[in-house]
């Protein structure tokens, strides 16, 4: 059996349905392709996995339809973000009122935003969903793409003018592609969890920059928060093992007292942190997004936001070439796709691994400078305009081909 689509998605996570629903709406015809299991919709009491979507995000995600379902699955406002520089006193504060703005962002379960997605390409219909299924084998050539998708009901092939790899840092889509990728590791584990406080975190979110790594505290809703730590492997080993009592003292001593006592700690995950770039996003009737384009650090919570930006690009690009009769698997197409991500993601890595090695960096000199730059933010307006731009998602007006940050060019730090 074979069928025909404008673009096949593979991936049904948050990028790759949420990509899929926002290409019915622009007209195309798609087909998306995952193996698992999404998720029902509804409130998860402790999601292990949640993400900072920034305000710019959320403009994408109410124009799509998609962003009254999300918040209505949990999560929070973030009103205010104080950073600071671990012990050393540094601190500034963000806020939504200087903004002029309802809210800085919004914390929200992975879980509800592929959710979402998936309840409306359900209920709609017009997207052909092929779940559970595995891509295993890709072929492409001048007019188009074969995939060869495996369902519990046999064998069957995919054919689709643009193949979009949407399935993650371990793309199959990118590997079948030819497409290679630089980067390094951070020797970094990110350990997450959702911790019960004794105060209401009342909107705040909290970003400590401490020798080992950042660790960022965010709203969930009323006492709940949703920690990302970063440590050295073997720490976060270490620290994921202990019961939760020592868990609970050892992240209160490294946090401080703003929220009182850490009353509760749910399950625990590790992640290794790593740069990792695609080095093209576009190749032969083939475009990659979100992670499976570009791995970024989480300091900041830049992410997903990122990979947001690639979807909401490469929509556009497919429903401008529907509208003008124009095949969206053409190279003209997909090159315009590639100059819009590229300069927006080289500012993003220059900005999570500038912060990252700034604050990582122990010389006197440099942590001098952290502490009067963060206090100085709050009485210089302009550069703590460019921070609170960047929180918002609010990106400026960037060339086609910005320059690799130098540091992406060297071997590994």
């Amino acid at each position: 059996m074979s069928e025909r689509v404008d673009v096949a998605v593979v991936g049904g996570g948050m990028a790759g349905a949420t990509l899929a629903w926002a290409l019915r709406q622009r007209g195309l015809e798609a087909a998306l392709v995952e193996p698992g299991e999404p998720p029902e919709p509804g409130p998860e009491p402790a999601p292990l996995r949640a993400s900072a979507i920034n305000a710019g995000s959320r403009a994408i995600l109410e124009e799509w339809g998609l962003w009254a379902d999300i918040a209505d699955q949990g999560g929070a406002p973030i009103e205010r973000i104080e950073v600071t520089d671990g012990d050393r006193g540094g601190r500034t504060v963000l806020d939504r009122h200087e903004a002029g703005v309802e809210a800085l962002g919004h914390v929200v379960p992975n879980r509800a935003v592929v959710a979402a997605a998936w309840r409306h390409l359900r209920e709609d219909g017009g997207v052909r969903l092929l779940q559970p299924a595995t891509v295993h084998g890709l072929e492409r050539d001048a007019s188009g793409a074969r995939l060869l998708v495996e369902r519990g009901n046999g064998t069957e092939t995919l054919e689709a003018r643009l193949v979009v790899g949407a399935d993650g840092e371990h793309s199959r889509v990118r590997r079948a592609a030819g497409i290679g990728t630089r980067g390094w590791h951070h020797n970094r584990h990110a350990l997450v969890a959702v911790v019960d406080c004794a105060r209401d975190l009342d909107g705040w979110a909290f970003e400590r920059f401490l020798p080992e790594g950042p660790l960022a505290f965010l709203p969930l809703g009323g006492r709940r928060a949703s920690i990302v730590w970063t440590l050295t492997p073997s720490a976060a080993a270490e620290v994921a093992a202990l019961d939760d009592a020592a868990f609970l003292a050892r992240l209160r001593a490294r946090f401080g007292p703003a929220l009182g006592a850490l009353e509760g700690v749910g399950e625990r995950a590790l992640f290794p942190l790593e740069l990792r770039l695609a080095e093209r996003f576009t190749a032969d009737r083939a475009a990659l997004v979100a992670n499976a384009a570009h791995l970024v650090h989480p300091v900041a919570g830049q992410g997903f936001n990122l990979g947001l930006r690639d979807l909401a690009a490469l929509a556009e690009e497919l429903g401008n070439a529907r509208a003008r009769g124009w095949d969206p698997g053409s190279p003209a197409v997909l090159q315009r796709y590639e100059r819009r991500r590229r300069g927006d993601t080289a500012r993003v890595v220059a900005f999570t691994e500038g912060l990252n090695r700034l604050f990582a960096n122990e010389a006197p000199p440099l942590a001098l400078g952290r502490q009067l730059g963060l206090r100085l933010l709050d009485r210089v307006g302009p550069l703590k305009r460019l921070l609170m731009d960047q929180a918002l998602g609010r990106s400026p007006a960037l060339p086609a081909r910005l320059p690799v940050p130098p540091f992406i060019e060297e071997a590994r730090p």
